[in-house]
């Protein structure tokens, strides 16, 4: 892909996740890279198209990103994905998914498709991994796991369904909750205190 379209894409995904789709117009994108709207639309065929490689470009990257880290022993996964989470937190704004569900419905379902089952996937080989390892217990019902887990991450945690606010989805305490509790329910001794060795470790690196 050529460079100055790559810079537009990730330049305004970041807008996106700031702003929302809706309030982000073709004139807006040419003026913030100091372009023309003729040579913006030499790269994108309209709005639509735009929307459109912008959420793949983030997707496919998200998804490599999480496929790289499946590579972590079973519990650095989650502190590996909370990093990457809280840089998402940075500029995320949940106008983005209701833009995308009203605006550009297809683009939302195969989002949230793509989304259900790599958290699904994901869940699985990480708690087989556990287990493999001796961090998490023997006999655990894998598919019921990755099942919470996706209901957890895409309902419970989606400030639509009024279970958290908006506010409190928007910060990285609540994923940390969520992820303590989550390790509590499923780890060995070993595993609860590899956990614990590296929850402070975490802390140490924030107050430092």
């Amino acid at each position: 892909m050529e460079e100055k379209k790559l810079h537009i894409i990730k330049n305004v995904g970041k807008l996106y996740l700031k702003f929302g789709i809706r309030s982000i117009t073709m004139d807006d994108v040419a003026r913030e890279f100091g372009i023309s709207k003729k040579t913006l639309y030499q790269y994108f065929r309209d709005k639509a198209d735009l929307v459109e490689q912008v959420v793949n470009y983030y997707l496919e990257n998200s998804m490599t990103k999480i496929d790289s880290k499946e590579k972590e022993n079973a519990i650095d996964f989650y502190f590996a994905l909370r990093s990457q989470i809280s840089k998402i937190l940075k500029y995320f704004n949940n106008n983005i998914e209701f833009d995308l569900k009203k605006q550009y419905p297809q683009l939302f379902n195969r989002v949230h498709k793509l989304k259900r089952e790599k958290i699904f996937t994901s869940t699985v080989k990480n708690i087989n991994k556990g287990i493999e390892t001796g961090f998490y217990r023997q006999g655990l019902d894998v598919e019921l796991i990755a099942k919470l887990q996706v209901g957890r991450m895409l309902y419970t945690l989606n400030p639509d369904n009024e279970i958290f606010t908006e506010r409190e989805v928007a910060t990285i305490e609540l994923f940390d909750k969520v992820i303590e509790y989550h390790m509590y329910a499923i780890c060995t001794e070993k595993g609860i205190n590899y956990f614990k060795q590296q929850l402070n470790k975490l802390e140490n690196e924030i107050n430092d």
